[in-house]
């Protein structure tokens, strides 16, 4: 049984409460984030974060720059999903279509 689902039955059946849930699925989030930044991480170090032997100096420069810019988005990555509504979504419309 997923989370989502066990949260849903404990909200439904039996009596939970919406901040309980509210809570649990933020820790879920945030659970979610930290795991897709350490990923992240693991495969810009894989990719970007050693030196080869036959590297120039560009090459490495340009290593060193992605392996910076992934790190970025696995910092932003954490943030967003740790602090609830920190990005900007679409508004939602008022009317049915038509």
């Amino acid at each position: 049984m997923s989370a989502y689902t066990r949260i849903y039955r404990n909200l439904t059946a039996n009596g939970m409460s919406a901040d309980n849930a509210a809570a649990e699925l933020a820790d879920l989030r945030r659970e979610l984030g930290q795991e897709l930044a350490a990923g992240l991480l693991a495969y810009a170090a894989e990719q970007y974060g050693t030196r080869q032997a036959n590297d120039s100096n560009a090459i490495a420069r340009a290593r060193t720059r992605r392996f910076g810019a992934v790190r970025a988005a696995s910092e932003w990555l954490i943030t967003a999903t740790s602090t609830g509504r920190r990005t900007t979504t679409p508004q939602q419309r008022t009317r049915s279509n038509p």
